[in-house]
């Protein structure tokens, strides 16, 4: 199946690793163009090599800050320089705060928004012009399945996922006139590497094997197992292509069916 996504021009948030590497790999491989935006140079650069093997499309890195309003718009206008469009804006860059209620300090409050919500606010700012122009968009949020059931250990990060979904359906009904369409992703239990390492701690903390300390995360999972990024890239990837083309405001569960709401 044709996706449309042929020569799009993609930023990518958070897109050196994990689930945003997935995404950034999938974006590519249909032939789009993608801009990797993350906070570490280093790691930016050498995922960028391993995606230039692989792809369709052309592949470059901008390191961003998105607690940095200057660095942000430095982003886009890179984007804008070099591409002269942009069609979609992935925000999955995130920072998972631990803590109860209780432990967070006003400093903590600030971090936990800060890259999430507020860096979301700030990519779609300048997102959205450019896309105005062209009377098409594809502005996709990746949230987490805190926002729908609420963990007392992340009680931050759940009200970031929730406010990243009431800030899509809002601006689903704004952007729609624009052709521009906005929806999130909800995954939830994803093999990636930050999950890897924390299977590998608990395997030492506890003398588990890695089946042992699986065993209750997948316990609760209808589909028995815990999900690849690339299998939530591909809920991204459809999307923000040309197949979706009216579907908006919506928040797209990939989480094995975990969620089990209406």
């Amino acid at each position: 199946m044709d996706l449309g996504l042929k020569d799009r021009v993609a930023i990518v948030t958070g897109g050196n690793r994990g689930i945003g590497y997935a995404i950034s790999a999938a974006l590519l491989a249909e032939g789009a163009h993608v801009v990797v935006a993350s906070l570490d140079p280093a790691r930016n650069a050498e995922a960028i090599e391993k995606l230039k093997g692989t792809s369709n499309g052309r592949a470059t890195g901008v390191p961003t800050d998105l607690n940095d309003a200057a660095a942000v718009e430095r982003l886009f206008k890179q984007t804008l320089a070099e591409f002269g469009r942009l069609d979609i804006l992935v925000n999955n860059a995130t920072n998972v705060v631990q803590g109860s209620f209780f432990a967070m300090t006003e400093e903590s409050w600030d971090h936990a928004f800060d890259n999430k919500l507020r860096g979301t606010v700030r990519c779609i700012r300048h997102a959205v012009p450019p896309m105005r122009e062209r009377k098409w968009g594809r502005i996709v949020n990746i949230s987490g399945g805190a926002a729908w059931t609420p963990q007392l250990g992340a009680i931050a990060t759940g009200i970031n996922n929730a406010a990243v979904q009431n800030l899509t359906v809002a601006l689903a009904n704004e952007l729609g006139k624009d052709g521009i369409l906005v929806n999130a992703v909800v995954p939830t239990a994803v093999r990636t590497e930050r999950h890897d390492k924390n299977i590998r701690e608990a395997m030492a903390k506890t003398g588990q094997s890695e089946a042992e300390v699986l065993k209750p995360r997948v316990a609760k999972i209808p589909l028995g197992r815990m999900a690849a990024a690339e299998e939530i890239a591909s809920v991204v990837v459809f999307l923000a292509s040309e197949r979706a083309s009216f579907v908006t405001g919506s928040a797209w569960a990939a989480d094995g069916g975990i969620s089990a709401r209406l």
